[in-house]
């Protein structure tokens, strides 16, 4: 299990460490403030940290636009400006019980039947799910690698890769890719303060089931 140790050697936690350390407070989708951080860089990480839990039980939601794939009732999630807004780039919630889950709201996007089984699947005394939204080029599909936690911090890491040559897309057109991410312990909401997500361009560095499935469903 992932250990309580700082990451903050970590070379893609934000633009900077200082930077980081430095933002303001954002609000949770458990109330909680949250200091965030999503960055890429030219590959992803040549090896997973040694607490890292590579290729977890995860759904993936591709949408078609910007919009998002899945939203929270009577919830804020934590983007990364100022004022969390449905368009980020990059935002989160936390669920660690049978209540967040229900609050979910679906847009009509394929496999929408998938992670609702994911969720009734999930037993919340002993497992939390981490969802999480990026925009990603409608051109490349969006791996996720590995993913890891303290009890106040989440962090994943993908793989950019190009999609097939005969998919139909715009090169400079995004869309909301959503993992919904299993993980085998039951964490708090409202103490996750903080998240990051990194990763580039590539495979992941060990193959993972996204990688050995044929199809563009990320």
């Amino acid at each position: 299990m992932p250990s309580e140790r700082a990451w903050l050697s970590r070379r893609r936690f934000i633009g900077s460490a200082a930077a980081t350390l430095s933002a303001p407070a954002l609000s949770g989708c458990g109330g909680s403030g949250s200091s965030s951080g999503s960055t890429s860089s030219d590959d992803p990480d040549a090896e997973p940290p040694d607490d890292a839990l590579r290729a977890p039980p995860h759904v993936t939601l591709r949408g078609s636009t910007t919009e998002p794939n899945i939203v929270m009732r009577e919830s804020t999630e934590s983007g990364t400006g100022d004022s969390p807004n449905e368009r980020d780039d990059w935002a989160q919630y936390v669920l660690s019980g049978d209540d967040d889950a229900d609050a979910l709201t679906f847009a009509e996007v394929e496999g929408v039947d998938e992670a609702r089984a994911f969720l009734d699947q999930t037993e919340f005394d002993s497992e939390t799910v981490y969802v999480e939204r990026h925009l990603v080029g409608e051109c490349y599909r969006h791996r996720l690698c590995w993913v890891r936690w303290t009890r106040r911090e989440i962090e994943t890491d993908y793989a950019r890769v190009l999609r097939d040559v005969d998919v139909a897309c715009e090169a400079d057109a995004r869309v909301a890719v959503t993992n919904l991410i299993r993980l085998p312990v039951a964490l708090d909401s409202e103490r996750i303060s903080s998240y990051s997500s990194g990763g580039g361009s590539g495979a992941c560095p060990r193959p993972t089931e996204d990688d050995r499935r044929e199809g563009d469903s990320s």
